[in-house]
């Protein structure tokens, strides 16, 4: 479990490294808010722009969203090192895959809440959002998730994100 201190660190670091602003940007330009984000990046790197998930020889993730090195984007990126140099592609391709889980969330479960909708969302920013769906249709969405819990985790970091600018950090 993580701690409001250990998020407020993350929080300090997305400013010091410039990576506030620009997952802002691409969270309002595809319709959900900073903080929910911000807690996609905690979740996936505890908001370090890095090469992760190590199997076979090879990093699959790519950058502080972490995409797959099955979408061309994420591949080239690796290869060409502009993860570093140019990370703002891969933070917009993830905020669209994000925007278009909100949206068949919503489409699948028009009566959930809206917290609700988003926790399916970010359940299948981790396992695919068909997945997901499948998921929420037998109780929750996090079944197929890593730990079992991605969803959940990401809206609790979420709050504490919202909680800590609302404190004016």
């Amino acid at each position: 479990m993580i701690t409001k201190i250990q998020i407020l660190n993350q929080l300090h670091s997305l400013r010091h490294t410039g990576f506030a602003p620009r997952l802002e940007q691409h969270a309002l330009a595809h319709g959900f808010t900073t903080p929910f984000f911000f807690a996609i990046a905690s979740r996936e790197t505890n908001c370090i722009n890095e090469l992760g998930d190590f199997q076979k020889g090879e990093f699959h993730g790519v950058g502080i969203i972490q995409i797959d090195i099955q979408h061309p984007i994420a591949r080239e990126a690796r290869d060409s090192g502009s993860w570093k140099t140019n990370p703002d592609p891969l933070i917009d391709f993830g905020a669209q895959i994000l925007q278009t889980n909100i949206a068949k969330a919503k489409q699948r479960f028009p009566s959930l809440s809206p917290e609700q909708q988003l926790k399916i969302a970010a359940s299948g920013y981790n396992c695919g959002i068909s997945r997901a769906i499948i998921g929420a249709e037998h109780g929750d969405s996090d079944k197929l998730t890593t730990g079992k819990n991605y969803g959940r985790d990401v809206m609790t970091r979420m709050a504490t994100f919202e909680e800590l600018i609302s404190e004016g950090h």
